[in-house]
């Protein structure tokens, strides 16, 4: 009922909002008039349905579930009835501003408990409702602190007329007494029969004696301040009189409440408002972003078309030119190994033509060694022939001369010595005859079976030696002794 006095206000405001053109405001309506009749209405419609309150809840809840606000009544005779109905609503600590406006003769009881077991209570709240009051230990602190004073803010601004502290230790050690000030704070007279719904602990959590608080993540200076406030209701008494000024002050307070729950409103229709024009355009984007969506796939479609006919066209041209390359390839293949072949048989015609002149030099070689021994022979021959005392006496005259001049030669057979100067004269010029025998092996070893492969791409002018011995072959044939 909190909201519907902070409701009542706006809806009071906007009716006297226009001075003698609002209804409200040109009947002469308060907003005390405006918010008692309602909460009048509001009074008649709980006492006539106070019985089927009542036999729903005998009817419908198991024993220990949670209970609704229980009613009660008290009777002073049959020609005079009143009765009062109580909610114990915990939300309505903050709406007390409100809830007097709507109830202006309503009476508030204030009952005090330890933080501490109230925080327990709170913790285990789910274990008859269902459902959780508090997420955990530090929001039952800053509930009960934010309840707690907001009660006590409306102690100091009605006075102890309208709001009356009770302590939870009172109700529990002494409920006599206890219950005796509370009928005497609403105007009504004690009767054994009040004591009849303190047997009954309604909406009391069922909390295990081994259920511990002091959860590390809660904010120490939160359960500080909590545990303070608790002590000085402890320690301190209830106001004796009533404060205007803190009266004003919960004025002022509901009024900014009803102004934010009216910004709200407002707020909420214009984001409604916001919301519509924000769907309309997203509706109007959405209908252009499908329609290029559709002309982008169209266009994807048509491409992707043309790119797989070009795909096509490109994989078989490919095709093409790969068989053209593979018959190319084998073309090419098989002129090489004709070449291959060709060259094959031409390097081993090479080779044996190679084999074939390298004996002939070999031969030729070994002729010219031969000649070249007989001339030498033939020379010793000439020299002990010039040596010999038959020539000296057939040759006085050249014996006379040899000894006179000992480093001329002398001609002892014309011809012969002839022949014998001349072969001289010859070999001094060719002094690569001495190495003739060396020449020789190496035109054998050239024609060798076992190295035929390592010099088949040699040449016979490749050897020094075979052209020395090419050289003394012409000079054989042209320097003939006369």
């Amino acid at each position: 009922m909190g909201d519907v006095a902070i409701d009542l206000a706006i809806r009071y405001q906007i009716g006297a909002a226009r001075g003698i053109r609002s209804v409200l405001s040109a009947m002469d309506i308060q907003s005390d008039e405006f918010f008692a009749s309602f909460g009048q209405t509001i009074n008649n419609l709980i006492l006539r349905h106070r019985k089927d309150l009542e036999r729903k809840r005998r009817v419908v809840s198991p024993p220990g579930a949670h209970r609704a606000p229980s009613l009660s009544k008290t009777s002073h005779s049959k020609s005079q009835r009143r009765a009062r109905w109580v909610d114990g609503t915990p939300e309505y600590s903050f709406y007390i501003c409100g809830l007097r406006k709507l109830f202006p003769k309503a009476r508030f009881i204030h009952i005090v408990r330890d933080v501490p077991s109230v925080v327990r209570s709170m913790l285990n709240f789910h274990r008859i409702a269902g459902n959780r009051l508090v997420a955990n230990e530090e929001q039952a602190y800053d509930y009960w602190l934010r309840a707690v004073s907001a009660c006590l803010k409306a102690e100091q601004a009605y006075g102890p007329r309208v709001v009356l502290r009770l302590r939870y230790s009172d109700l529990v050690d002494a409920p006599e007494t206890a219950m005796r000030s509370v009928l005497k704070f609403v105007g009504e007279r004690y009767v054994t029969a009040s004591l009849t719904p303190l047997q009954e602990r309604i909406n009391s959590s069922k909390v295990p004696a081994d259920f511990k608080i002091g959860d590390p993540e809660t904010d120490p200076v939160l359960v500080e301040r909590a545990t303070r406030l608790s002590t000085e209701m402890t320690e301190t008494p209830q106001p004796l009189e009533a404060s205007p000024a803190a009266a004003e002050e919960m004025e002022a307070e509901f009024y900014e409440r009803v102004r934010y729950v009216a910004a709200v409103d407002s707020e909420y229709h214009r984001a409604k408002q916001i919301i519509a024009t924000l769907q309309k355009e997203h509706a109007q984007q959405e209908s252009s972003y499908h329609a290029e969506l559709r002309r982008m796939q169209a266009e994807h479609a048509q491409q992707e078309t043309s790119y797989r006919a070009e795909l096509q066209r490109m994989q078989a041209e490919h095709a093409q030119q790969e068989t053209s390359y593979r018959a190319e390839l084998q073309r090419m293949q098989a002129e090489y190994a004709q070449q291959e072949a060709s060259y094959r048989a031409e390097r081993q015609r090479h080779e044996r033509s190679v084999a074939e002149l390298t004996d002939r030099l070999r031969k030729q070689l070994w002729d010219t060694r031969r000649l070249s021994r007989l001339l030498d022979d033939t020379e010793n021959a000439a020299v002990r022939l010039r040596s010999s005392r038959r020539w000296k006496l057939a040759n006085p005259g050249a014996a006379i001369q040899a000894k006179l001049f000992p480093g001329k030669v002398s001609l002892g057979y014309g011809h012969l010595e002839k022949i014998v100067a001349a072969y001289s004269q010859w070999r001094a010029s060719h002094p690569e005859i001495a190495k003739i025998e060396d020449a020789t092996k190496a035109a054998r070893s050239s024609i060798l079976p076992s190295n035929a492969q390592e010099n088949s791409d040699k040449k016979v002018e490749d050897f020094p030696e075979i052209q020395s011995i090419r050289k003394i072959a012409i000079s054989e044939t042209s320097a003939e002794p006369e």
